[in-house]
Order: structure tokens, then sequence, then C-alpha cells
């Protein structure tokens, strides 16, 4: 518009209301992402290998397989910690179970998508579209990095928690979870104890 232009079917974009959610991490993030997608009339689908299943139920989660996650899948969308076992989770052979008109979403941590992969799916139309706010290596890239030529891929970086509330309110966070530790109970927000 700035530009002089009113290009409105050039960015037609896709519904959410009625279709498939694949969150793979239902910690304190990813049960946030499924109330209000719920509340959007999507259906959610859930890969979590740490919840219990009455917490899924809860939030109207269908648990399932990863691999099944993401044939069902319309969109994904990721909050898991990088550990061994989430390393490279969303590879070249998990983006080929996955739907040409799906989209995927990365706001957790690098490394947890294969970039290359990820790459080449959507440069192969194999996938309809992705976005990143967190990547393998977290730096200025040069202009002429795959990431920033592939097409229907969003890149930004890293502002999950750019704001002055989630800055203070990551704090107040920290300090309770140490204090509860201290006086002998579980943390709240443990991404390596199973059923929290």
């Amino acid at each position: 518009v700035r530009g002089g232009k009113w290009e409105r079917a050039k960015f037609m974009g896709s519904q959410l209301q009625s279709k498939t959610l694949g969150i793979i991490g239902l910690g304190q993030v990813g049960s946030h992402v499924a109330k209000v997608a719920r509340e959007m009339g999507m259906r959610l689908v859930a890969y979590d290998p740490y919840v219990n299943a009455a917490k899924a139920a809860a939030l109207d989660c269908q648990v399932l397989p990863v691999d099944e996650l993401l044939r069902q899948s319309d969109f994904v969308t990721l909050h898991v910690p990088l550990i061994p076992d989430t390393k490279n989770l969303i590879n070249a052979t998990s983006l080929r179970l996955m739907k040409p008109n799906a989209r995927i979403v990365n706001c957790s941590r690098g490394g947890v998508i294969d970039e290359k992969a990820l790459c080449e799916a959507l440069k192969e139309g194999r996938l309809a579209g992705a976005a990143l706010d967190v990547f393998e290596e977290e730096k200025a890239m040069p202009t002429d990095h795959v990431l920033l030529s592939t097409p229907n891929l969003i890149v930004t970086p890293h502002l999950g928690a750019s704001t002055h509330e989630a800055q203070v309110n990551v704090a107040i966070d920290v300090a309770q979870q140490i204090r509860e530790t201290l006086v002998g109970n579980l943390p709240q927000s443990a991404v390596n104890i199973p059923g929290i």
C-alpha cells in the first residue's frame, strides 16, 4: 500500500477455523497456544512424551505419535527445548509426512528443525509455508544465506519474549521457581520432569 499498490489477491491466506493444529510440546507455552487455538475453532492434536493424559484431555488435545501428528496437521507449532531427543526432530523424513498445504512455526529453539531440509521442502513446494523465530546459529545472517532466499519463509530475530512485560514476567517466574525449589517443592515449569 505504501508503494501505491493494492494487491489483495497476492496475499490470500488460509482460515484457521476447522483446521488441525499440531502442537509439539504441551508445556506452559504450548498449553496456552492450545487454549487460544481451541477458541478459534481449531482441532487440536499434540505430541509431548512428558505430558500426562489428563492434562492433554483438559486442553481438548488428542495425543498422537509425532509422525501421525505431522500427517494430520494443517499447521504445526513447536514448543520444546533443544535436547538430544528434539535435535532435528523435524527433518527431511518427517517433512515428507506433512501435507503440501501445511505450514510450520518454530518459536521454541533453533536446531529442532533441520533448516536445510525445511528450505528444500519449501523450494520444492512440498510445504506451503514456515515461520522461524529461532535458528541453529543465532546471529546476523549474510544477505546470501539460504534462509533469506527461501520462498514462503518468514524469519524474525528470536523475538518471542521481546516485550518489557515478558522480560519482567520471566524474571519473576525464575525467582519464584528458585524459591519453590529451595523450600523443597517441585518447580512448576520443569522441561525434564514427566507429568508436570
